[in-house]
């Protein structure tokens, strides 16, 4: 379809005259007239006018097939997932090359720029980060979309100490008592209310120890607000409730949470100098994180939760939780996932804290145990 043909469809289905839309772009009759006879085309600097005008996107006006492209840019998307998130850094370069207006690219990109390892080019890649999810805040009319990249924005704002960026973002988000993950929850039914709902809670599950673990390092006037016995006392609750919530304690990859929690005791014990404590906390960090890293071994990359849509193989018995609240099986196909390191596992990230000088003084014996 032409765009003269477009603009006329678009005319109609507002149940405007040529008259009416020539006088809302300061152009006669005839000019509108010619358009839609394929006489001539409007100018470039006219479409966004258009645009506003009939309420679609400036590729709708131009013909653009939105479905293909879009079926071509999840595609590309999909492939990238499977490949570590450095090597995915080029293949959305390359796929912005062809598809520049694309805010789901860009949000990808920025997320895969934060790759682990290359320090002397961290800073270049934050800058890079930054841009491209302002660019996706100021631009994008997707909800979704828009909101990923102010989170992404705080936390990286935050980071750099500058919490007036962060608090401005944060005073401009929706209020999240009605977000779409609530939504999908209050609007499931039968077997789909029953996967929602287990993933909130093992979101909840998840994001309790975080806070848990993250409470014991904050600083109040520049000092620790806990004791050293006080942040052991927290952090011993997250085992506690991982010993609840995995009744059959099957922790598989979700153990390296457990690793942190016993790798931050041990920094606690080791200020105190209680050489026994330390060691055993740190033998015991090194178990869940190998523990989390056994679960990768044999598997393929894949997306996220469960589907029946996404063509992964599904996972092996002995790779799956079996506690209630945390098995996601009820019938759903589930799908191979995990965190890609890039060549950095739980284990190596676990030894290279306790690398730290404040374990000296049980070197010899932590060395034995690494």
């Amino acid at each position: 379809m032409s765009i003269g043909s477009t603009i006329k469809k678009l005319r109609h289905e507002n149940d405007m005259t040529q008259e009416q839309l020539a006088d809302l772009l300061g152009l006669t009759s005839a000019a509108v007239s010619g358009w839609e006879c394929d006489r001539n085309a409007p100018d470039i600097s006219q479409i966004p006018q258009l645009s506003h005008i009939f309420g679609v996107s400036a590729d709708t006006l131009l013909g653009i097939d939105l479905t293909a492209q879009n079926e071509k840019i999840n595609e590309i998307i999909f492939q990238a997932e499977k490949l570590s998130a450095k090597e995915a850094v080029e293949v959305y370069r390359l796929a912005l090359a062809e598809f520049p207006a694309s805010y789901k690219l860009m949000l990808n990109l920025a997320h895969s720029l934060d790759y682990a390892g290359e320090p002397e080019t961290y800073h270049s890649r934050q800058k890079e980060r930054i841009a491209l999810y302002e660019r996706i805040r100021e631009g994008t009319k997707d909800a979704y979309t828009k909101n990923c990249a102010e989170g992404w924005l705080c936390r990286i704002y935050l980071s750099q100490g500058k919490r007036d960026e962060a608090l401005k973002i944060a005073e401009s988000v929706p209020n999240y008592m009605f977000s779409y993950n609530d939504f999908e929850l209050m609007l499931a039914q039968g077997k789909e209310k029953i996967y929602n709902m287990h993933r909130s809670i093992e979101g909840s599950f998840a994001s309790l120890c975080d806070d848990i673990c993250f409470i014991t390092t904050v600083k109040v006037d520049g000092k620790p607000f806990f004791t050293h016995e006080q942040a052991i006392a927290i952090l011993e609750k997250i085992p506690k409730l991982y010993k609840v919530f995995y009744e059959n304690k099957d922790y598989l990859d979700d153990g390296f949470m457990v690793a942190l929690a016993y790798t931050r005791m041990a920094e606690h014990y080791s200020e105190m100098y209680d050489a026994v404590n330390t060691l055993r906390c740190a033998d015991t960090a090194l178990h869940y994180a190998k523990m989390a890293d056994d679960y990768s071994v044999g598997l393929e990359n894949g997306p996220y939760g469960i589907s029946d849509v996404w063509d992964y193989p599904q996972l092996p018995p002995e790779k799956r939780h079996t506690s209630i609240l945390a098995s996601p099986e009820f019938d759903y196909p589930t799908c191979t996932f995990w965190f890609s390191f890039d060549g950095e596992t739980h284990t190596d990230r676990v030894k290279k804290d306790f690398s730290h000088e404040r374990f000296d003084f049980v070197r010899d014996e932590l060395t034995k145990l690494i």
